[in-house]
């Protein structure tokens, strides 16, 4: 019996807990999530694969688990797609991405042995069975300065007739890069150039990704051990974007302007792809290295993100949840012009699986926003700070501690910067029993993060402090898969 079966026949006697699983986010089955692999439209369907060890909730050796669906949202469980099972991938199937060439889909993903990270080549005719074709891209391929330990998470996309992946890699000195790889026939590949250096040491780049956006080139990357700057890079592991222009015949990437991708606790790993009429969109894990686990005794670990469609205002990422979503709206609630001093809640405006979005007049407000998850004297909140002028994020008081490493400063508050336009802030927030995204001024600032609270606190109270402020419109929909 082949390891991806043995797999998928442990996920079928096997079961989760229900505890804190959300509803319209993509998990695992069982067992441990995390990286995003091969996001792809390919054969007629999206695909969506991830790292995965179904057989605890902790890492693990690395199987590609596989989800495929037909809009973004409704997403169907398919066959384990790779196990560790060749001597060039004995210790994990690491993360890498997916294309479709002549009506097969191929996966580019970095194989493990021992301390050896290399990049490993698997094809499927019909989307579902994969068929290993062994090692690409191998430690003889690498530049004389980039480790061969920590070589990997290849994105491979197509481009003037040739195929290229952005590699992620460690320098010889220590700063974390960008490789870039270009290909014919996705099987003999040259080395084309490193793009893209951290000026920092002791730092790792993983799971790069490139796309072309609007008239700007986009690279994302996800650093490891990034020094904090203010409130940004609050995450001992953080998402970052680049946007500028990618030459690739000289192999570099001409950076113009740069930031972290969100501003919340949990966001890590983000890849993208292009739907049929010409969207990107981009998922991301949503959890993070080295912090409790909280689920981890009910049989899972991770989740993603909603999809997220990109696109870029004034050179800066602007990210909104995919459209599909809208058409999973139930039971809509709207209201207009409500005055808010100290405490108030809004008839029909609550639940823990539901979109919420107001526009909130700060009026005189020193502090003004909205607590969620509201039960049994527990709370997560959210609200813009004027002194300060920063949206703050606190999951402090949900009844559940989650701590992190020794490098963060905390892992219960995170802030980030928006711009307050005529006195007034949008916020569009979606719940899904155990986390939160925040999308501000429609989506030029993200913050995602989880809220373990008791099950049953779905209370929504909006408030203001130091003054009064107003909700000048709002709109509240379940959302029902």
């Amino acid at each position: 019996m082949t390891k991806t079966k043995e797999a998928d026949l442990y996920i079928a006697r096997s079961k989760s807990a229900a505890a804190y699983r959300h509803t319209y986010h993509i998990m695992p089955p069982v067992g441990w999530m995390n990286d995003p692999n091969g996001f792809s439209y390919a054969l007629g369907k999206y695909h969506f694969f991830y790292q995965f060890h179904p057989y605890a909730a902790a890492w693990g050796p690395m199987h590609w688990g596989h989800y495929t669906s037909e809009d973004l949202i409704k997403w169907e469980l398919a066959p384990t797609a790779l196990a560790p099972d060749e001597p060039y991938d004995k210790d994990g199937c690491f993360s890498g991405s997916a294309i479709e060439r002549e009506k097969k889909l191929y996966l580019l993903y970095t194989a493990v042995s021992g301390a050896l990270q290399q990049q490993a080549l698997a094809l499927s005719e019909d989307g579902v069975t994969f068929r290993k074709k062994g090692l690409v891209i191998s430690e003889k391929d690498l530049p004389r300065d980039a480790s061969k330990t920590n070589f990997r998470d290849p994105k491979v996309f197509e481009k003037d007739g040739f195929f290229y992946a952005v590699i992620g890699s460690k320098h010889s000195e220590g700063a974390g890069q960008v490789l870039l790889y270009r290909s014919r026939d996705l099987e003999n590949w040259e080395y084309a150039g490193c793009p893209w250096r951290t000026e920092g040491d002791e730092l790792m780049c993983e799971c790069p990704d490139y796309v072309r956006l609007g008239e700007k080139d986009l690279l994302l990357s996800s650093i490891q051990f990034l020094h904090r700057d203010g409130w940004r890079n609050e995450n001992v592991h953080t998402a970052r974007y680049l946007t500028g222009e990618l030459d690739f015949g000289a192999g570099k990437f001409y950076p113009e302007i740069g930031d972290e991708v969100d501003s919340g606790f949990d966001f890590y790993a983000p890849q993208t792809l292009v739907t049929p009429d010409g969207r990107t969109v981009m998922i991301a894990w949503m959890q993070m290295w080295d912090r409790t686990y909280v689920t981890a005794p009910y049989g899972w670990v991770g989740a993603t993100t909603l999809p997220r469609e990109l696109s870029l205002k004034n050179g800066r990422l602007v990210q909104t949840p995919v459209r599909e979503l809208e058409k999973y709206r139930k039971n809509p609630v709207k209201a207009e012009n409500i005055a808010v001093l100290g405490e108030r809640a809004i008839e029909g405006v609550r639940g823990t699986k539901c979109e919420i979005s107001f526009t909130l007049d700060l009026g005189t407000a020193k502090r003004a926003g909205v607590k969620l998850f509201c039960g049994h004297n527990l709370e997560a909140v959210l609200f813009y700070d004027r002194a300060s002028e920063l949206v703050l994020f606190d999951r402090s008081n949900t009844g559940t501690l989650i701590s992190g490493s020794t490098r963060e400063r905390d892992a219960l508050i995170r802030r980030c910067a928006v711009r307050v336009k005529e006195n007034r802030i949008k916020f569009r927030l979606f719940l899904d029993v155990s986390s939160l995204e925040v999308f501000l001024n429609d989506g030029e600032r993200t913050m995602t993060g989880l809220v373990y609270a008791p099950q049953d606190a779905d209370g929504v109270v909006f408030f203001a402090e130091g003054g009064t402020a107003k909700i000048a419109e709002i709109e509240k929909y379940d959302i029902v898969l």
